[in-house]
């Protein structure tokens, strides 16, 4: 595998804009296979939305009870995101990401076999094994391996993966349920995540902070002999208080839940919806939400430019951008929910997944800023897991649950969820957009200071060193 060259770029924010930085001077190997790997992750998760109906008639569940399918998955998630995230950031992560990929592809399989509903419960729980080690390794290699200039384009493309793959697994995961069943569904997609895993073992391990110290050596060379994980490793507990005293990123991480709520977890009940209230086929509510992830992918995509443009104003400006992406899917998302019309509430969806998903790039961006390197993957498997309780836990169980609530005061099943959708909708993403706007406001400082500490750090390490060869010189 080719390494990943060593050509930095600034630290911080420059006054005037240099020469622009492009992704392939670091290299586009480990971009590519943590890309599709994440992409393969989201293929199961709209698999499972997509033939949640006929897995609650062959099973003849409730909403709420079927309901409880993308908690399996988290239960697991919950359990080992935090250590992994510590993990992370005390041991190998190519190898923590790898393993945890091979255990997934292998649980999906036996998900596909299941022969109760207790079956399927126990096996998607066994897929959080999985899915529990990838915001935490994949958000800090991404860190290590693209510097500060290029690292919100690298962020969000790896982001747009999420949105991408629930436009090929709505497509294709609604052609293999529709003709197939739902067991060839999730077969279809655990087998990549078993390739996949094992190819990942052909990355190379950065070293912490490797992409913002880089910088910092050309300018002063003693900072290079001093690229080298830090030594003062942190522990779990310690970790996870360092995270939770940063107060941007604090705010971050209540923001990531609203959006995961939203863009995670009312989408999962988008294929159901369109069948239950407009009619739709199997296959013509996957085709509804392919159409409404190929926006979130769009705007994931650019995300990332926009957010490396936008770093020459600042990150406070990167954290508008976020708050105006919270805003607009509170705004048009309530709407959606209200006019009863399938091609304008299709529309309305896709405009605020649009617009949220370029939002969430300078987000990205400044958790990779705001957090110290030997804590980043700490910090993005908090991030991360924020989003995975509220998006593919608590906001399928909750809507499910006023569903069945408006069902027994006798609103019909696709009123009942169109209610549902838009009283969560517009509780959380109102508290999502006021975590964003507190967010904006401390990230600037938070990154400075944050960057200051680290390369102070070097700077002592680099003094005591020399103080010591000067002694042994003597």
């Amino acid at each position: 595998m080719p390494r990943l060259s060593h050509d930095p770029a600034g630290a911080t924010p420059p006054a005037s804009p240099p020469a622009r930085n492009r992704l392939k001077d670091f290299g586009l190997l480990p971009l590519a296979v943590l890309f599709v790997l994440n992409a393969v992750d989201e293929f199961d998760r709209a698999v499972l939305a997509v033939a949640l109906d006929p897995i609650r008639e062959d099973f003849g569940l409730s909403d709420l009870t079927v309901g409880l399918l993308p908690l399996a998955v988290i239960f697991i998630t919950g359990i080992i995101s935090l250590p992994a995230g510590n993990w992370s950031d005390r041991w190998n992560r190519v190898h923590i990401l790898s393993a945890g990929a091979m255990v997934w592809g292998t649980a999906g399989i036996f998900a596909a076999a299941s022969a109760s509903f207790i079956q399927l419960f126990l096996t998607r729980a066994l897929l959080g094994f999985g899915q529990g080690t990838i915001v935490p390794t994949h958000g800090s290699l991404l860190s290590d391996y693209y510097p500060v200039s290029v690292r919100g384009r690298a962020l969000s493309y790896h982001r747009s993966a999420n949105p991408l793959g629930q436009v090929v697994g709505a497509i294709i995961g609604g052609i293999i349920v529709g003709a197939a069943g739902w067991r060839w569904g999730f077969a279809a997609a655990a087998i990549p995540g078993l390739l996949l895993g094992m190819f990942a073992l052909r990355l190379r391990e950065p070293r912490r902070g490797e992409a913002d110290l880089l910088a910092a050596a050309r300018q002063d060379p003693i900072f290079a002999s001093f690229l080298a994980d830090p030594p003062d490793k942190l522990g779990f507990f310690e970790s996870l208080g360092s995270v939770w005293r940063i107060r941007s990123l604090r705010m971050l991480i209540f923001t990531n839940a609203a959006f995961g709520f939203s863009l995670f977890g009312v989408v999962f009940w988008i294929p159901a919806f369109f069948e239950r209230r407009y009619g739709f086929s199997t296959e013509g509510a996957a085709g509804a939400l392919a159409f409404l992830a190929f926006a979130g992918f769009i705007g994931s995509w650019y995300g990332g430019p926009v957010a490396d443009r936008g770093l020459e104003k600042g990150f406070r400006y990167l954290g508008n951008i976020g708050v105006l992406g919270a805003a607009s899917l509170a705004i048009t998302w309530s709407l959606a929910f209200v006019i009863p019309s399938a091609i304008v509430c299709l529309a309305l969806l896709t405009v605020g997944a649009l617009v949220a998903s370029v939002g969430t790039g300078g987000l990205i961006s400044i958790i990779a800023a705001v957090s110290p390197p030997k804590i980043r993957a700490q910090a993005f498997s908090a991030f991360g897991l924020a989003l995975a309780v509220c998006g593919a836990a608590a906001a399928p169980l909750a809507i499910g649950g006023i569903s069945e609530l408006f069902q027994a005061e006798g609103v019909s099943e696709g009123d009942s969820l169109r209610w549902a959708m838009f009283l969560g909708t517009v509780t959380i993403m109102s508290l999502g957009t006021w975590f964003a706007f507190e967010a904006a406001r401390t990230c600037a400082a938070d990154a400075q200071k944050t960057m200051g500490e680290f390369l102070s750090g070097y700077q002592q390490r680099a003094m005591a060193a020399q103080a010591e060869g000067a002694s042994a010189a003597e």
